[in-house]
């Protein structure tokens, strides 16, 4: 690019910053105002390189930092998403980040409420979301990230692995000063495409087949109250608050203790292991805690306890029901 196409190609790009580092240019001075334009031109040659040039941004793992995301908040392939209530959105938010209404991820399917909608729902909500394959999203939320797991769990599910939520969520984001806004965010649609993942989905008939299988591990995250009432036979109790730390706004405990505690459970990298609780929402924080620390078989059943009691010893084949602590 010659010198004089590079002044051209700075008229279209905001010139205060650049001015009043110059001034005052002095009157006739040309070369100074081509010095100027020169570097607008290469100041912004760098985020135009990185627009076009295809590079795009991976999350570390399904957990990540606020320093990471504060470090990449301006990567053109990061896409952020709150799924809070939508005033608490209105009153602020991290910038770039899309409001998400959770309500269009679930359905009741067979009676069954709060299920995963199917593959073409799942595609349309994600397009208007502005998510395609290309992106790295982060989701965060307000609460541990519990509704924020639900969400990654289904991404991962319908085959968009590039995902993290965002730990301590926007509580510790504020905590930290991290940019904030009330402006709201309305993304490009996109074109994303459903690719399902069945390694990280559990249904009932699935499940009834691999009951009292060895290398099953079923994990109720229930309170212990509401396991005691009724569980589905073999699970282990394991309330999901326990893997979050006290007196912190973070998405999990330290890996070191919650991997200990969880292996004296006889919960290990070698099961097949499956997460529920009453509707798939606390399951899916501990499907997530188990992902970030590194077990790589790990299901979580959608359906869960609000399917499995509704059909156990009914004719279209349920599961049987253990009422012992």
């Amino acid at each position: 690019m010659g010198r004089w196409d590079r002044i051209q190609r700075a008229l279209s790009f905001p010139w205060a910053p650049f001015l009043q580092r110059h001034r005052p240019i002095p009157g006739g001075a040309a070369c100074v105002m081509i010095a100027v334009l020169e570097e607008i031109v290469m100041s912004t040659a760098t985020v135009a390189e990185v627009q076009t040039s295809g590079v795009r941004l991976h999350v570390p793992g399904p957990i990540v930092s606020p320093d990471w995301v504060a470090h990449h908040l301006n990567h053109p392939t990061l896409c952020l998403l709150d799924v809070r209530a939508q005033e608490s959105y209105d009153e602020g938010h991290i910038p770039g980040a899309v409001w998400v209404d959770l309500a269009a991820f679930d359905e009741i399917q067979n009676g069954v409420p709060g299920m995963l909608v199917p593959p073409e729902l799942f595609t349309h909500a994600m397009s208007r979301l502005g998510v395609d394959q290309g992106q790295a999203v982060v989701i965060y939320d307000d609460n541990w990230g519990l509704p924020a797991a639900r969400l990654l769990w289904a991404l991962a599910r319908y085959g968009h692995a590039n995902a993290a939520v965002l730990t301590g969520g926007s509580d510790r984001w504020v905590e930290e000063g991290g940019p904030w806004t009330p402006d709201r965010f309305v993304a490009s649609p996109a074109d994303f495409v459903v690719q399902p993942e069945d390694g990280h989905l559990a249904e009932r008939d699935w499940l009834r087949a691999w009951i009292g299988h060895p290398a099953l591990v079923l994990l109720d995250t229930r309170a212990p109250g509401e396991y005691a009432q009724g569980h589905i036979p073999g699970a282990i109790c394991w309330d999901w608050i326990n893997g979050v730390p006290a007196g912190s706004w973070d998405t999990c405990r330290p890996a070191g203790e919650l991997l200990a505690e969880l292996t004296q459970l006889g919960v290990t990298a070698d099961k097949e292991i499956v997460t529920y609780c009453r509707s798939g929402v606390r399951a899916a924080h501990t499907y997530l805690l188990l992902r970030s620390l590194g077990y790589p078989h790990v299901r979580l059943y959608d359906g869960s306890w609000l399917e499995w009691s509704r059909y156990q010893g009914g004719e279209n084949g349920g599961g049987p029901v253990d009422d012992t602590y």
